[in-house]
């Protein structure tokens, strides 16, 4: 079974920065990605994208599993 976290109103809100800050570079990445040529790149950066979408998720999930 999980180990419940205790999280301070405090910790949260870094957590939300955080969650904000990746999504923000995870919009203006798709932006640039959109306007590649090379599909080398356009591949590196789906894996970023994919890697700041896994990232936010995570820590929602950390928030929703904290008391």
């Amino acid at each position: 079974m999980a180990k419940k976290l205790t999280l301070t109103p405090k910790d949260c809100l870094y957590i939300e920065d955080i969650v904000n800050a990746s999504m923000l570079i995870y919009k203006k990445t798709k932006l640039e990605m959109e306007q590649l040529q090379d599909e080398d790149l356009k591949t590196y950066l789906e894996n970023i994208c994919t890697d700041l979408k896994d990232q936010a998720t995570t820590l929602v999930d950390l928030m929703g599993g904290a008391k």
